[in-house]
């Protein structure tokens, strides 16, 4: 089941500011739908487009708009003295720019600190034993004076 576009074709006209018609919207609804999967992949899955986060939305919208502006994916353009370059860490096609998938593995959680449960080691007689995990044996972690023992 194909999923609805995170942003419409309306909303990328007005960013635009043109009509798109005929072949042009054609390709601008095949744009939207590849960069609204892009995005998808790096955040997440947000299957009704009006719930996702307004970055989302953004992104999707900005990755469509770098399609439609330059189809062919250029970097450099040149006509007598007129020259224009897009740098190069700009994707072509309706690739996501770094920062823009940072913010999606932040929105999703995928990125940056994540917790791990810890377990303290207990003491039995003068031996340490620390709790492994998957099992209902702990091992020895030392005993009282060894350099790496709990204190």
């Amino acid at each position: 089941m194909a999923r609805l576009p995170l942003a419409s074709v309306q909303d990328l006209e007005k960013r635009l500011k043109v009509s798109l018609q005929g072949n042009d919207r054609t390709q601008a609804e095949a744009y939207l739908t590849d960069a609204s999967t892009l995005v998808r992949t790096y955040g997440l899955p947000w299957p009704d487009p009006d719930k996702a986060p307004d970055a989302a939305f953004s992104i999707t919208l900005a990755a469509a708009e770098r399609k439609v502006r330059n189809p062919e994916g250029y970097r450099m353009e040149m006509e007598g003295s007129y020259q224009y370059q897009l740098p190069a860490s700009l994707p072509s096609g309706v690739g996501l720019t770094a920062e823009e998938i940072k913010i999606l593995e932040d929105l999703s959680g995928k990125g940056g600190l994540q917790s791990v449960e810890i377990q303290r080691p207990y003491r039995v007689d003068d031996t340490f034993y620390a709790p492994v995990a998957g099992s209902s044996e702990p091992i020895p972690w030392g005993v009282p004076g060894d350099p790496g023992a709990p204190r």
